[in-house]
Parts: C-alpha cells; sequence; structure tokens
C-alpha cells in the first residue's frame, strides 16, 4: 500500500506546477502554504523513501517508488503576486507557424511555462521590472531575450528550426563532417533512444529501416543489418572498437548499457573504407558522454529510469556534470536488475540480467584545442537460455569490462586544418558458467572462459578545401590478444594487429551534384597459440594479409525537397579465430561448433542506391542495396547431432553468396498534431552457384505503420508491425510463420527538463517465433505483452 504522506505530498507537487496557470491569488497561497509546511518533512521522507527503495526484492517496484520519489522534489515553491503580465506568441522563422509545448522559462525566478497549441503563454503575478527569457524546443535553437516590463503589447518571438542537421551530419559515415549521404544512414537522439529504452541495443534497433535483431534471450541481443549479423556488423563506441567480444557468438552480449548512450547512428551498407574489417554489413555507433566533448560553465545533473512489467525490470541512471571555460568533470552510475522473461507460454527461464556500470572522465579545452579522458566499466551478470527443459541446468555468463578512452582535436591555420586522435584501451573479460541445481545444492564448473585486451586509435586529418575538393586522410591501428580456457575451450589463443591508412575525398561538381572516392590499404596479421585444449601448434598457420578496399559515390540535391545518393564499395572481412578453429561444444550457445582454417578473406562488391524526400508535410526514402560476396562463411546447420553434449553440429562454410534487397519508410503528417508512418523492408540471400541454395537467418519481409498524436507536450498513438513467413530457408534449417504485433506509445513533455514515456509492446500477448531466434529449435516463443515506463530528468 502506498504511503499516505508521499501521496499527500506527491498530490501538491502537482498543485506547485500548475498554479502558474490560475489566476485566483488566494488558491495559489493556500498551496503554497501547504507545500511549503510539509516540504522539509517531505526531504526527510523522501531520503527514507531512496533508502527503502533499493532495499525492496521487488526491483521494479523499487524504481517506479524512486521515480515518484524524486517528481515530489521537482517543483520548488515560489512567491506569487499579480503586479505585472507577460504574454506573448512562439512561432516558427519564416514561416510563422505556431509552435506548442515550447518551454518558456524566467530563471532568475526559476518559473515556466509551456506555450499551448496555438503557441500563446502568458505568466502574471511578476513583480520585478526586467526580466531574463529563455526558451527551449527540440528542434529549434534556444533563444534569450531580456524583457522590460510592462510590455505595451503581446510578444511575438520567432525560433530558428535546426533543419535537421543535428541528424543529417552523421559523422560515421563521413570524416569531414558534412551532410551530404552517399548511402543511408540513421541517427537516434536521446528522446529517441529514451522513447526505445530496452536493455540491449539489438532490442533498441530493433524495427528500424534494414535492421533486425538476433534473439538469444534480452542479454545478448544484437542488430542484424540487411541479413549481415555478428563479425560483419561493426559496433562502436564514439567511434572505436569496443573490445567485447559480441560479434563473435550468439551469446555474446555488448558490453555498453543502453542508458548510457546519448546518440546512436547506424550505417546501413559496407563501410569497409573507413573501419576495416567487421564492416562489411554496415555499421553502429554508440556515443556516451563520459567523456565531455561540447560544455557549459556551471553545473547539470540528469536522472534517468527505465521498468519493464514483462521482465518486472528496473533500471536508473545518475549522471552529474559541472564545467568551467575550460575545464569539465563528468561521472554516471547506472544499475539494471531483472527477472525471466515472461511468454505467452510462461516463463523463458534462465533470461534473467543484473548489471552495475560506472563511467567518468574530464575534458579540457583551451583555444583551438580540446581534448579528454574517460574511464568506464561494467559488471553484468546474464543467463541464457540453452537448457530450457531441464530446471536443474543453467547457463550463465559473468563479464568484465573496463576501458579508458580519449579525443583530441585541434584546429590549424595549415594545410590540414583539423586534426582528430582518437585513443580506446579495454580489458575484458568474460565466463560462461554450467550450473547444475541437486540436493546436495548449486555447483558450478567453468565451460568456456575469454580474457581479451586490445588497443585502438585513430588519427583523422582533415584538409583545407582546395578548390572545390574537400577530404582527410586517415591511420587506424589495433591490437588484441585474447585468451580462451575452461574445460570446452573453443579455440587456440590468438593475438593480431593491423595498420591502415586511407584517403578520402570529396569533390562539389556543381551546386547540386557531388562525388566522393575513397581507397584504404590495411596490413593484418594473426598469431595463433596453444592452450590447455589445442595443444599442437602445428595445427595452427598464422596470417597476413595486405588488403585494398575503395568506394565511389554520387550525391545529388536538385533541391532541398530531393536527395539521390548511390554508392559502389569493394569491403572486405577476415575470418575470425572462431571460423577458423573452433571444435568444441559451445553450451552458451547451444551448438557444436566446427571451423575450418582453409577460409578465405569475404570480398563484398556492395552497390547501394536511395531515393529521399523532405517537406513540412511528407518525408521518406527508398533504399536499394546488392552485395555480391565471394567466400562468404555460412554458420550452417548440418542436422546432425554431438555426442556426448547433445548439442547440434553448425560448421563455418565458404560459398560464394548473393544477398540483395530494399526499404522504404515515409512520414505523412496529416494536420498539425497528427503523424503517420509506414515502412517496409526485405532482405534475400542465397548461393550464387551450385542449386543456389538459401543462407542461414535471413530475415523475413517485414512491414511496420504507425499513427501518432503530437501536440510537442503530450504524444500518443498506435503501432502495428507486420512479419511474414520465412519459407527461404537453408538445408537443416526450421521455416517460421507470420504473425502482427499491435503496440502503443505515449508520452509527456514537462517543463524544466522532464520527460515521461510510456510504450506497450505486444498488446495481445500474441505467441510467435522470430526467424532470428537462436533459441534451441526456437521451440521458446518471444516475449508476451509489455509496458515499458521510461522518465528522463535533466537538471
Amino acid at each position: 500500500m502506498p504511503d499516505p504522506g508521499l501521496v499527500f505530498f506527491t498530490i501538491l507537487s502537482e498543485f506547485n506546477l500548475a498554479h502558474q496557470l490560475n489566476s485566483n491569488l488566494w488558491v495559489n497561497r493556500t498551496i503554497f502554504f501547504l507545500f511549503d509546511a510539509c516540504r522539509i518533512i517531505n526531504l526527510v521522507m523522501t531520503k527514507n523513501i531512496i533508502i527503502q527503495s533499493f532495499k525492496m526484492k521487488n526491483r521494479y517496484w523499487s524504481v517506479l517508488l524512486l521515480s515518484v520519489a524524486v517528481g515530489v522534489l521537482i517543483s520548488p515553491a515560489d512567491s506569487f503576486s499579480q503586479a505585472l503580465e507577460l504574454s506573448g506568441n512562439v512561432v516558427e522563422k519564416n514561416s510563422d507557424e505556431p509552435l506548442p509545448g515550447v518551454t518558456v522559462y524566467l530563471p532568475d525566478l526559476n518559473r515556466g511555462v509551456v506555450t499551448d497549441n496555438e503557441g500563446n503563454f502568458i505568466m502574471d503575478g511578476l513583480e520585478e521590472p526586467s526580466v531574463l527569457m529563455e526558451l527551449s524546443y527540440i528542434g529549434y535553437q534556444t533563444v534569450q531575450l531580456s524583457i522590460e516590463l510592462p510590455v505595451q503589447e503581446k510578444l511575438t518571438i520567432e525560433m530558428t528550426p535546426l533543419i535537421y542537421e543535428e541528424d543529417d551530419i552523421i559523422v560515421t559515415g563521413s570524416p569531414i563532417g558534412k551532410n551530404i549521404q552517399y548511402q543511408p544512414a540513421q541517427a537516434m537522439n536521446s528522446e529517441v533512444l529514451q522513447q526505445k529504452a530496452a536493455p540491449s541495443l539489438g532490442e533498441i534497433l530493433d524495427g528500424t529501416p534494414g535492421v533486425t535483431t538476433r534473439s538469444f534471450g534480452s542479454a545478448p541481443a544484437r542488430p542484424v543489418i540487411r541479413g549481415f549479423d555478428g563479425d560483419r556488423v561493426l559496433v562502436m563506441q564514439n567511434g572505436e572498437r569496443m573490445g567485447d567480444l559480441s560479434g563473435t557468438a550468439v551469446d555474446h552480449a555488448v558490453a555498453l548499457d543502453p542508458l548510457a548512450m546519448d546518440r546512436t547512428e547506424v550505417v546501413r551498407g559496407p563501410a569497409s573504407l573507413l573501419y576495416g574489417s567487421s564492416a562489411i554489413g554496415g555499421v553502429v555507433n554508440m556515443f556516451s558522454n563520459d567523456m565531455p566533448r561540447e560544455w557549459e560553465s556551471g553545473s547539470s545533473s540528469s536522472i534517468a529510469t527505465h521498468a519493464s512489467t514483462m521482465n518486472r525490470m528496473g533500471a536508473g541512471l545518475l549522471r552529474t556534470q559541472y564545467g568551467t571555460d575550460r575545464f569539465a568533470l563528468t561521472g554516471r552510475m547506472i544499475y539494471r536488475d531483472g527477472g525471466d522473461l515472461q511468454t505467452p507460454e510462461g516463463r523463458l527461464p534462465d533470461t534473467a540480467i543484473e548489471n552495475l556500470s560506472f563511467g567518468g572522465g574530464l575534458g579540457y579545452r583551451i583555444g583551438d584545442f580540446e581534448t579528454g579522458l574517460s574511464l568506464s566499466g561494467m559488471d553484468y551478470t546474464y543467463g541464457l537460455p540453452e537448457a530450457i527443459d531441464d530446471p536443474n541446468e543453467a547457463i550463465e555468463i559473468r563479464m568484465n569490462r573496463t576501458n579508458i578512452q580519449s579525443i583530441s582535436t585541434m584546429k590549424m591555420d595549415r594545410f590540414f586544418d583539423h586534426a582528430e586522435l582518437r585513443l580506446h584501451v579495454s580489458d575484458y573479460k568474460h565466463d560462461e558458467f554450467e550450473i547444475e541445481r541437486h540436493d546436495q545444492g548449486v555447483s558450478e564448473e567453468i565451460g568456456i572462459s575469454f580474457a581479451q585486451q586490445s588497443l585502438s586509435s585513430s588519427l583523422v586529418l582533415r584538409h583545407r578545401p582546395v578548390g572545390k575538393l574537400e577530404g582527410a586522410v586517415g591511420l587506424s591501428i589495433n591490437s588484441s590478444s585474447i585468451e580462451v580456457g575452461g574445460k570446452d575451450a573453443l579455440t587456440p589463443n590468438a593475438n593480431g594487429y593491423f595498420v591502415a591508412g586511407y584517403l578520402y575525398e570529396e569533390l562539389g561538381l556543381t551546386r547540386s551534384l557531388s562525388l566522393k572516392a575513397g581507397t584504404r590499404l590495411e596490413f593484418k596479421r594473426t598469431s595463433v597459440t596453444t592452450n590447455e585444449l589445442f595443444t599442437n601448434a602445428d595445427d595452427f598457420e598464422d596470417r597476413s594479409d595486405v588488403i585494398i578496399s575503395g568506394a565511389l559515390g554520387l550525391n545529388f540535391s536538385p533541391s532541398s525537397h530531393w536527395t539521390v545518393g548511390a554508392q559502389v564499395a569493394r569491403a572486405y572481412r577476415t575470418p575470425t579465430v572462431e571460423e577458423l578453429y573452433s571444435f568444441a561444444p559451445h553450451a552458451a550457445a547451444g551448438s557444436f561448433d566446427i571451423g575450418d582454417s582453409s577460409l578465405k578473406n569475404e570480398f563484398n562488391l556492395g552497390t547501394d542506391a536511395f531515393l529521399e524526400y523532405r517537406s513540412n508535410r511528407v518525408s521518406g526514402q527508398l533504399s536499394l542495396f546488392a552485395n555480391r560476396i565471394d567466400h562468404f562463411v555460412d554458420f550452417s546447420p548440418t542436422g546432425e547431432t554431438h555426442q556426448p553434449s547433445g548439442l547440434p553440429v553448425f560448421e563455418y562454410r565458404s560459398k560464394d553468396a548473393m544477398m540483395y534487397g530494399f526499404e522504404f519508410t515515409t512520414d505523412l503528417r496529416l494536420s498539425k498534431n497528427w503523424i503517420a508512418g509506414l515502412g517496409f523492408d526485405y532482405v534475400r540471400g542465397l548461393e550464387r552457384s551450385g542449386d543456389r541454395e538459401n543462407l542461414t537467418f535471413i530475415p523475413p519481409f517485414r512491414s511496420s505503420a504507425e499513427l501518432k498524436y503530437d501536440n510537442g507536450s503530450f504524444y500518443a498513438g498506435p503501432r502495428v508491425k507486420i512479419v511474414n513467413k520465412q519459407k527461404e530457408v537453408a538445408p537443416n534449417e526450421e521455416p517460421t510463420d507470420g504473425y502482427v504485433l499491435i503496440g502503443a506509445d505515449a508520452g509527456y513533455r514537462f517543463d524544466r527538463g522532464l520527460t515521461l514515456s510510456l510504450r506497450l509492446d505486444n498488446l495481445l500477448n500474441e505467441r510467435y517465433r522470430d526467424h532470428l531466434s537462436r533459441v534451441e529449435n526456437r521451440d521458446a516463443p518471444m516475449p508476451g505483452r509489455n509496458l515499458n515506463v521510461m522518465m528522463r530528468w535533466e537538471f
């Protein structure tokens, strides 16, 4: 039962938020008399609530209760009179369209209101002869005005839109920081990430154009781009390789909690020119603020929470930052705890998660030089649904990662006018425990252990324009060392490094037509060494490769509404140690893996073309792609069962392959507040020779639609996703049926930096199987009905 005092104080807090719209002075004073009288008591109560919340066994309710406690303290008590009035109308510059939901804030008085549907606002009871006013709105430049009171007539204030610049400049796809695109790309800001909040990167990105997710429980869900999975999709943190093992096997998680992300960029299609091997299918770049890059003088903080009903999960973030003109310090802490997934058929055992992560750093700037350094870490424990038919057996991964990252930039008055140096050092370890429950208790044994240390660094030198030619030179180095242990050590140990350089140039042929060209030269070496299970060094062979990749692209923008882009790229990928030398049961992944030491490098000739249209009413994009891949390494089921482990046998096989498909998305503004969206994506993968057999784990055709009402402050609307049957399957691969999922979203953007988001998934509790699920034989269904509650407060 909720605490009566807490409920009472929460109601008073809500009155406090609403009092500025109340013209009755006696009502206002009565509210504040009660509120001020209770505020000191409430501080003590809130402290007790926070302490008790972390002692509660049910973390889901703990996080919700903590959110309520924080919300009570949001609004400070103000004093009011009705001496002067300030009113106005906020419109978009040039179009004069009214802007609803704009935050109008008086920082000196700590007061604020939000504009109504017609862009109007009013504040009365002002006593000062002059006030400083700040106006902020997502997607628009912040406005600051000094107003002398009284104002003789109603103010009209114009706000300038950012015109998508922040999202258009996908730094992951361009080393020169321009918003010209040659292949499809997408960015998600902090608000979108909050609305899509989930325990893993794959779940957040699932449903974006061309992106699905491989499923093996919630924790290790990882993005699949246009059917490319694992080591063919490069996941980075702040522009550098993370040093984790998420790309090597389906049971390995991305080693960064999604609450730490402030922005995410997705580049679809080959990106080996800039990033080398593992970028043959695309790149996902996660940006975290553990190292201050931009800051203002003073202090700022944020609190975020995420609660989920389907697995009784709760998560919380606390972040703070302090800056001066030259220095900035920041720190964060994240805790997440969730139980087993609930499906329409009941609990999916061994899918619980728990992680604690931290991050912090400092920034320094003087003149044209900026630098920063961060330290972050993660301690993650999660279960895997490998032995779901035996309640006495379980698989659990315990992961630990510590990393140091530094980014420095310098502006220069020379031929090279901008330099950026990035450095990333990572120490990663995880153990895969096989757990047995019996009458005498619980016994644990390490099946496989991994320990990897890695260093990644890049230097980008951008040169000043030479006529209409702009470009950059890049240098990259990477070094890694991995040790594999345990009774079922999957592979031998390995050490490797690469050194690469690239040249990237853009040429403006006309005002509307531009050309890009680039080439990359890379030397890569891998050395394999023995361990306790792989003892014969004669079975291994060191590999050295000199690889050339390149790209050529065109961008045509005949008007501000239309853009056409195309790219042809030669990308590559070197086989992983797992693909070359695996020969062991991998219980955590539910398979017996067999590698092939004769595998050759993959070479992909990829083509992309897209057509994009944007206006105030309609925006949309159609993308087409095709990839011709030589020596494609397919992870294929043989149809056999390994004894005595009882696991299905999978082999790494080389074949020449073709993958092609399309993506289409569009958003239509039906009226000022109503927006409709529609999307489709499709990918086909098959061998180019022989019987032209299908490739494994190719996602089926998907459709999606949504309708949203958004007045700037409040938004809500339904959505639907339709997934077709997947009948085009590889030999020994099971087909899957189609399904329909219905969901809904809602949220409210309060003033003073507080946002609340609700997301309902699988409203009808549909029982379905995902074709990319790696749960053994796909017998276990996907998650059932789920309500997500997300809150973020920036202050």
